[in-house]
Parts: C-alpha cells; structure tokens; sequence
C-alpha cells in the first residue's frame, strides 16, 4: 500500500512539475470608448516564431480576457501579436513574461488605394517584400470597400478603385463587363486580364471554333461567381515585369484575389444581409401615337415628291390604301391601330435584389478551418432577366509540424441568368408603331383586353418577323428564355515543407470542373407565326418559319487540371546588408472541353423544349473537343543591397499546345531595379517630411498565344467518292510559322509617403509594344487551292500603349472622434496601331447607318470611320458642289453641279456631308475618322468621414474623352421606314429657313443617316458612384445581445451622373472583339439603385 502511495506521489509530482513547466501568459485586452477602457472581445492573440509563423493561438473572451500557452518545442525568438479587424495590430516579443494587459487602438476604415511600404514580412509568390518591389502594382483589402459600401460583384467593387484598371459595368443582372488593364495590346487574342484565385490562374480556355450561342455570357464567370464577402484581398499587376510569374496568361495584366482563411480561435460567425432596390432610369421620349402617323405621312410625301412620276403612283397608293396608318373606322382592326401605346414601359419594371451572406471560422494550434454560405438573387429593370447565385466554399489548413503544413480548399458555386430570347427587346420595344395595341381592344368598353394582339405578318405595316426584329415585345419577354445555368467545382490542395529556415519548398493540385447549360426557347405567339412546317418545307435556317415554337439547349463543360512545384532560398547576413530570394516553380495546365448543342422547331410547348426529349422538327444539332496544355518554368533572384538597392530578375520559359512545334517554346525575360532614395543618409533632414521616397524601373517581355485547339494544323474535306475511294481536298494551311504575339514594355515609377502617411500615393509611365500581332481570318489568295482562303491565324503588325498612373491617399483629419481620408486616382493611355502589313480593309458598302471597320497605321484600336456631317441643305443654291475655294462647279453645259448622297441627288432638307475630295459625290472617298472608343483620362475619386461609430462614404468614378456610336439615336432619328421615332424629329426640317440639323423625313430613299460624326458621341460622364452612411452599433448593446459587433447601413448607387450624352446611360460595354464598332444598341443601362443592410458577428 505503501509502495502504491509512493508511486502515486511520484506521478503527481511529475504533473506539477510538468504543469509547472507549461508556462501561460494572460492578461486582459481593452480598448478605448467614451473616455473608459472597455473589454475587447474576440481578439486574436497568436504566437509567432522568428520566420513569422503562427505557432498557437486563442481569442479574447466576453471580459477581454485571455490565457495562451507558451509553445515548448519551439526555439529561437517568440512574438505575441494582437489582431482585430478594424483595429491596429500590436506585436510583442516574449521576454518570459507571465502576464501581459493590452490597449487596442482604433484604425479608420478606408479604401487604402496604396499599399503601406515598408512591410518586410508581406512576401508576394517568388519570395519578393513590398518594400523590396519593383513593379507596377496596387493592392485593396476588400473589407476596407465593403465596410463602407456593400457590394454585390466585385467589378462593382473594383471600379474606379484601381489606377490603369478600366472596368465598364453592364446593365443586366449577370451581363458581361468589360475590364482592361493598360489598355487593349492585341487584336485577335484574348484582351481580358488573368485572373488569380489564391494563386492558383483561372482557366478558361475553350474552343473557339465552336459556337455554342452564349459564349460572351460568361467570360467572366469566374468574376461573377464568387462572393466579395469572401475575398480578403484584390492585388493588380500592371507592368510585363510584374506579371512575369504568371507568364504568359498575364499578358494582359493580372487581378490577385486572395479569399480569406481561417484562423486560431474559437468559433466565430459572420452573417449579413441586403436588400437592394433598383429603378429604371428614364427613357428617350419617342412619338405618340398621332405624331407617329403624321411623321409617316409626311415621309411618304416626301419620297414621291423627290422619285418623281415613276414612283410616285406605288407610294401614294400605299400612302391611302394602308389602314394602319389611315383613318378607317370601318376597319376590323381600326381600335387596335388607333392607340397611344409606350411599348418600353410595357417591358420595362423597378427590380429588387436580396444578397444574404453567411460564414464561420475559427481553428485550434492544428488546425484552422472556414465555412462559408452566399445566395443572391438578383432582378432586372428589363423584364424576363435576373439572376440567382449560389455559392459556399470550405478552407481547411493543418499544421503538421512547424515544417510541415496543409491546406484544402473547395467551392462550389451555382448561378442561373435569366434573358429573353433576344437581346434586342428593348431595340424593338422603342420601334414598335405607338399607334398599336399589345392587346386586342374590347369593342364595347374600347379598353385593353388581357388578350395579346399578335397581328405580325407581312400585311402588317412594319412586317413580318424577322429573326432580330418585328416581334411582341411583352410576349418575348414574359414567355421566351434563354436561360444559362453555371456550375463550378473546384478543389486546391497545397502543401508547404520548411526543411531550414532559409528553405521553402510548396506545390498545389488544382482541380477545376465546370459546366454550362443554356435553354432558349421562342414561342411563335411572339413572332406572329401561327403554324409553323415540317422538315420537308423548310428551306434552311433562316426560314423564319422554323422559327416557330424553337427551342435550343446547348451544354459546356470544361475540366482543368494545374499543378505547380516551387522552391524558394532566403537568406541575409552582415546584419542585413546583403539580402537575397531565389526562387523557382515549375507548373503545368491541361484543360479540357466538349460542347454540344442541339435546335428544334415546332415543339409542342415550352414545358417541352429539351431537345432531348425529341419533341418537335430537329433543325440543327453539333458538337465539339478541345483540349489546350502548357508547360511553363519560372525562375527569379532578388538581391538587396543596404536594404535600399535592389535588382530583380526573372525568366519565364513557357509552352503552348496551340503555337507550332517549330515556335512552341517562348522564353520571356524580365528585371526591375528599385531605389529607397529616402533612405539615403544625405536625406536624413526630409525624415520629418519625407517618410519614404521610392524610384522603380522594370522591363518585361510577354507573350499571348492563339485560343482554340491546335489551330495552326491544316485539314481537309472530303469530296466525295473517286473510283473506289473518298475523294479529299485541302481545307486549310498547315500554320508552321504561327509564332508567340510578343509584348515588350517599360515602366518608370515612384511610390511616396510623406507625413508618416498622412498622404501617400505612386506615379507610373509605361510604354507597352507588342509585335507579330495575332491576326484572325487572314485572307488568301483562291489560286492556292484550298476549300477556305482564309488563314485562321498569322502574325502580322505591331501596336504600342503607353500612358501614366497616379494615385493618392491623404489622412485629412485624424483626431479621437473626427477621421477624413480622400482619395484620387487617374491614368491615361495612349493606342496606336504602328503598323500592319497585308492587312485587307474590310468590305464596306455605301448605305445608311454603316461605318468602315479599318486598322490602319497611326489610328488607335476603337477608332471609327464615316462621315463629317454637315447639318442640312436649306436650298436648291446649298446643293450646289463647292470646290476646294468654295465656289460653284459647273458641268459642261455650264450648269451647277448638283450633290449627290451615293446614287441619290440631294434636295433641300437632305442630310449634307462634307465632300473631302470635291467631286460633287458622297461617297467611301470621303470616309475619315471621326474618334474612337477610348478614353483619354478615366479613375476615381473617394471621401471617406468617420464620427465615432458614424461613417460616411463618397465614391465617383469618371471616363473623359470616349466615343461611342450613339445607335440607339441613330435608330430613332433614321426617318426611312416604319420604326417609330424619338420627339427630336418633330424638329426636322420641313420647309427652307428651318433652323435644324435633322434632315427631312423619307420612306426607304435615299441616304440620310450614312455613318457619320452626326451619331458619334462623347459619352464622358462624372458618376456618383456610391453614397453609403454606416452607422456601428454600441458595443455594450451588442454584448448584451450575446454579438462581438453589428453595423447597419444604407446605400446609393449610381444615384447621379453628369455627362452630355443623349443616351440612357454613358457607361456602353465594349464589344467582346476588340475590333468591332463600339456602339449603343439600347442596352440596359445602369439603373440607380438603393440598398439597406445589416451586417453582425458573434
């Protein structure tokens, strides 16, 4: 018994010894409010070792108490750091103390357009500190932005936020935006930027040999689909330099986005809540029923008058025997044509959005993990759109050891976009005659039936369907669709082994599925369609007939797998004298994609429209593969010297399955230099001023390559039987020179902080050329014999961009109550297409309404070509040819040349173009350019006012110097034919002496609306873009309902805008093909929107 005692006294003592030895350190963290210490709940206290890596960790409890082991195995120098989001975090070295009190300060929420310098421990993916950084880049902490103003995407939270980055925003929920960085440094290859996920690089390689009919929906899936109250951080790389470690992808520039993880701690929840209200701004008044009519009367007079005897009898018995335009009472349809009708209030609505966030995070020393759950849903202004999405995601990282660590992370998102079958309901909306109903008239009462009036066939004044026009607008958009349906997987595995304190090394598996399913369907009720025919009588694709009851459904899927090794060696001695990073990754991408799609006429309904389910007359139906590999190699050194000189170099060597073989392999170099000037000792005298002073100077050279599978190999059709065998023939060259598109750029720049931050900000110019441009669809000789003349790719021509940068961040007022910080940012960039050899001007024909498409040296990607247009011919004497001197040409009989549009003489109240070549003719010898679709000035500007727990956020967003083509306008002032008009016609011109610039009104003669300056428009706007009063609520409040924080806010989007131009909305979306005419063809516009939310943690 004795014995079991001792043994039993023994182990105690080794357990108290042992407890003993396990020191803690504990104490209490308060914070300032209202002149008293208050208890700060839910802080982060974590031990860090030397390298800066977490060890263990705890959170503060309701009374702000804490109690943190101290780790036994680990040697060398400890840290205890306290963190909290929205407070200063302070760091403490471990001494052996046992207990530790500590105060929190409070740190201004603001939209931090420059990154601290100066952060040693912030290392980028080659191992490079934000100090030692020689490269063009900018970086936001994204709770900084949804703080203070909510967001539902983050191109909405990125606009007018980042200096070089222009993002143009659609109007529909789910619409494409258009986002350029530098400006647009290729023709043919893909102009968007890379896009980073926590460093692993988004795919999105698919074949672009197959149209599967929505593939501008979704180019920027990956943007829209994910949550901003997921995302810790946006990071842009601008210069060549910068994005050298993505290689070639980040040809264009690359967004970081890093989501954020979990952390030591108990459980910590997160959730938020939205409710947005959106309002349709208001539309370009149009003519009403009556003037409408008249407006038509008056063109068909005129057109008789100018074609003389020959057409007059046709048009004057159109102009009398029409009952849609006349005034027969007698009529069977007399009540539906004899309306007031404002077809675009018919199709247009106020929307509400909903956007509801949930997430819980915590972890102990091993493993930290973060959960998360989003759902949107989305209205449109334009009926029959929307959008809903869904997304979660899970972050799981262990610690094995403190040389071994693990993270895994999943999403899973799931969004559906909702869109009529066309997207030209609002185009047709606007033309649609005034003066007809939508529904059938009640011949007692004279007042609209639920019943539509569907009368659309060619007896009908503005015609029969046809394909993109001459439809019911309120019946395409409430029983059509196109529906698109995105779903993505994707799952990260990382790893990262710390053999020595110098050495890392780490690798991940990415593994991404997607796949998309769009559904349309058009129901003949819309078209006016009433039978639709069989296989049989159809005569192809543009039968309209076929278009009756057509359903379509097309399904995408892509997998992609990357994965990436990187080792990387950092080291200093001589008491940081010398410092050096080396670093080097290996990566490979493989991405797969099949698509197939199938169309069907004549389907019994829409709840049978699945192709699949083989209802209906198949009309059309394929199906494509494509797969694109890459193989690329990174290596980088960095040396500093005196922590004030440092050289950065980096190589990348990089392989594309779609270059060939003779050209496959690219090799892209990169260096930067950067100079802490203020640090010199012969500035020590500005130290008071001059906080930092930073000079930057890189070159990098990049590459694109072309999209699609193996684009350069040559093919061949069959021709059919020859003897016994098939017949083949030569389809397309075999492209064994298609070469890498290859940039070269400079950057020049400087990054400030005066005042120990006070204002702070950067200045950047860069010169960006890029040569052996991409062109698409090259044209060949027929002589060389094959079935196509066109090269599908070739390397010709070179363009340049340059441009500057500059941002600033200035700390106005920071006293205990009162905080202000304003903000400004700015660029410019200048497009110039230097040469292009071989380059065939594409066809243009005289006619109403076009413009020559021209890349032409000395003219800037955008531009357009037309006419100058002139105002109105008063007279018979303003008709009258002028020569160089402006005097009147005569023709050989001694008469005056009379000016003529094309083949068509001009009268007064004709449109007047300027003749450039004086021959008395307008016609493609007098096309000039008239502007391009490129800003010369465009950024943001921010006020951000805090009192206490009060804040007030300003946000403007502005683009200066851009051209559009107005053709919305254009549509509504054409006077040519049926479509109904704007109000700004009923000042054309009638009779000599009219003072106005629209010409006279016509029906379907002569060229009055020729593409010309008349409908080019500078569409330079000064948005408000956001207006947002938060308000936190008291702390004491929250502990009492068991809450860490809560904070309620109301904001207003787009609730201004100061610009000149006519349209509904100045922010037009670029084309998805760089060189395409930029124009407003009545797209969505932004509507303005206001939002109330609430966001709590506990």
């Amino acid at each position: 018994m004795n014995k079991i005692r001792n043994i039993l006294a023994v182990l105690l003592l080794c357990l108290v010894q042992q407890a003993m030895a396990q020191k803690t350190v504990t104490g209490t963290v308060t914070e300032d409010f209202g002149g008293s210490a208050e208890p700060c709940i839910g802080v982060n206290v974590t031990f860090q070792n030397a390298q800066k890596r977490i060890i263990s960790g705890t959170v503060t409890d309701f009374n702000g108490k804490y109690s943190i082991k101290v780790p036994e195995d680990e040697k060398g120098q400890l840290t205890l750091v306290f963190s909290y989001i929205g407070m200063k975090s302070q760091s403490f070295k471990y001494t052996g103390q046992t207990t530790l009190n500590v105060k929190m300060a409070g740190n201004a929420t603001q939209i931090k357009e420059v990154t601290v310098q100066g952060q040693r421990g912030s290392r980028n993916e080659m191992g490079v500190t934000q100090r030692q950084m020689a490269f063009a880049t900018q970086k936001i902490n994204m709770d900084d932005i949804t703080a203070v103003s909510p967001v539902t995407s983050i191109e909405e939270a990125l606009q007018g936020q980042l200096g070089g980055v222009d993002i143009l925003a659609a109007g529909d929920p789910g619409a494409k935006s258009t986002i350029r960085i530098r400006g647009t440094a290729t023709l043919n290859s893909n102009a968007d930027p890379l896009i980073v996920i926590n460093g692993v690089p988004y795919s999105t390689d698919i074949d672009d040999s197959f149209d599967f009919n929505t593939a501008n929906q979704e180019d920027f899936a990956q943007m829209l689909s994910l949550n901003p109250n997921d995302i810790e951080s946006i990071e842009v790389l601008k210069d060549a330099a910068s994005t050298a470690v993505y290689g070639t992808g980040g040809a264009n520039g690359v967004l970081l986005i890093t989501t954020k993880k979990g952390a030591m701690g108990k459980t910590r929840f997160s959730f938020s809540t939205k409710n947005s209200f959106k309002f349709e701004p208001e539309s370009m008044p149009m003519l009403g029923g009556n003037d409408y009519v008249a407006y038509i009367q008056d063109a068909i007079w005129n057109s008789a008058n100018a074609q003389g005897l020959n057409g007059q009898a046709g048009l004057l018995e159109y102009l009398y025997d029409t009952p849609e335009i006349g005034y027969n009472p007698d009529w069977r349809y007399f009540d539906e044509y004899n309306q007031d009708v404002d077809w675009l209030s018919y199709i247009t609505q106020n929307a509400f959005t909903t956007d509801n966030s949930f997430s819980m995070s915590g972890g102990g020393e091993k493993a930290t993990y973060r959960y998360s759950l989003s759902y949107l849903s989305e209205g449109g202004t334009t009926k029959g759109t929307g959008l809903t999405r869904l997304n979660t995601s899970l972050d799981v990282g262990y610690r094995f050891s403190e040389k071994i660590t693990v993270n895994a992370e999943y999403t899973y998102s799931d969004s559906k976009k909702k869109a009529p079958w066309t997207d030209n309901l609002r185009a047709e909306a606007m033309r649609k005659m005034p003066n007809k109903s939508p529904y059938y008239i009640d011949d007692e009462t004279g007042a609209m039936t639920g019943t539509y009036f569907t009368r659309q066939n060619s007896e009908e004044f503005q015609g029969a369907f046809d394909e993109d026009k001459n439809f019911h607008p309120i019946i395409m958009a409430e029983d059509s669709y196109n529906n698109l349906r995105t779903r993505e997987q994707k799952m990260t595995v990382r790893g990262n082994y710390y053999p020595l304190e110098q050495l890392q090394f780490s690798g991940y598996v990415s593994m991404k599925y997607k796949t998309q399913r769009t559904e349309s369907f058009l129901p003949q009720e819309a078209i006016g369609i009433s039978t639709a025919v069989d296989a049989t009588e159809a005569t192809g694709d543009n039968d309209t007939r076929t278009y009756a009851n057509r359903a379509s459904n097309s399904y995408t899927n892509n997998f992609s797998l990357q994965t990436e090794i990187k080792g990387m060696y950092t080291d200093s001695w001589n008491d940081n004298m010398h410092q050096l990073t080396a670093a080097a990754i290996w990566r490979t991408s493989q991405s797969r994609s099949s698509t197939s799609s199938a169309t069907r006429y004549n389907v019994g309904s829409a709840s049978l429209a699945d192709p699949a389910a083989g209802s209906g007359i198949l009309l059309e139906q394929g199906s494509g593969s494509s797969e694109v590999r890459k193989l690329s190699g990174v290596a980088s050194v960095v040396y500093t010297l005196l922590d004030r000189y440092t050289v950065n170099g980096t190589l990348n060597y990089e392989g594309n399955s779609s270059i060939s073989r003779e050209h496959r392999w690219g090799i892209f170099p990169a260096i930067g230099v950067s100079w802490q000037f203020a640090d010199e000792p012969f500035m020590k005298w500005s130290k008071d001023v001059l906080t930092e002073w930073k000079w930057r100077v890189s070159y990098g050279e990049s590459g694109n390559p072309p999209s699609g599978t193996s684009p350069y190999v040559g093919t061949y059709v069959s021709e059919g039987l020859y003897m016994t065998g098939n017949a083949i023939t030569a389809s397309t060259m075999q492209l064994n020179n298609l070469k890498w598109e290859r940039s070269a750029e400079w950057n020049l720049g400087f990054d400030f902080n005066l005042w120990n931050g006070k204002l702070t900000g950067s200045f950047d110019y860069y010169n960006k050329k890029t040569n052996d441009l991409l062109q698409k669809n090259y044209v060949v000789s027929s002589d060389l014999g094959y079935t196509e003349h066109k090269l599908k790719y070739y390397n010709a021509g070179s363009l340049r961009n340059k441009g500057v940068e500059f941002r600033a961040d200035w700390q106005a007022l920071n006293t205990k109550n009162w905080k202000l910080r304003v903000n400004f940012n700015v660029s410019h960039n200048e497009n110039e297409i230097l040469s292009m050899p071989g380059y065939a001007e594409e066809n243009y024909s005289l006619g109403n309404g076009n413009y020559a498409t021209r890349i032409v040296s000395g003219a800037s990607v955008g531009s357009f070509f037309g006419y100058k247009y002139l105002g109105v011919y008063q007279n018979t004497e303003d008709t009258y040819a002028k020569d160089a001197e402006g005097n009147t040409m005569y023709d050989l009989q001694g008469k005056p040349i009379i000016m003529s549009n094309g083949t068509y003489r001009c009268y007064p109240g004709d449109a007047k173009y300027e003749d450039i070549n004086k021959d008395g003719k307008i016609d493609k010898n007098d096309i000039v350019y008239i502007g391009n679709s490129n800003p010369q000035l465009q950024g943001g500007a921010g006020i951000n006012l805090r009192y206490k727990d009060w804040s007030l956020t300003v946000l403007m967003h502005y683009r200066l110097g851009q051209k559009i083509v107005n053709r919305a306008r254009m549509n509504a002032e054409s006077m040519i034919g049926s479509d109904n008009q704007s109000t700004a016609v009923l000042r054309r011109w009638r009779n000599e002496g009219d003072q106005t610039d629209i010409p006279r009104a016509l029906w379907d003669y002569g060229l009055n609306y020729l593409g010309s300056d008349r409908f080019v428009e500078d569409c330079s706007f000064l948005r408000l873009k956001t207006l947002s009063l938060s308000y936190n609520l008291p702390k004491k409040f929250c502990q009492n309902l068991g809450l860490t924080s809560a904070n309620v806010y109301i904001t207003g989007y787009d609730l201004l805008t100061f610009t000149d131009y006519t349209g509904q909305d100045p922010e037009v979306n670029l084309p998805s093909s760089v060189t395409d005419l930029a124009e407003d063809n009545s797209q969505t516009p932004r509507s303005r929107r206001v939002a109330m939310g609430v966001t709590i943690n506990f």
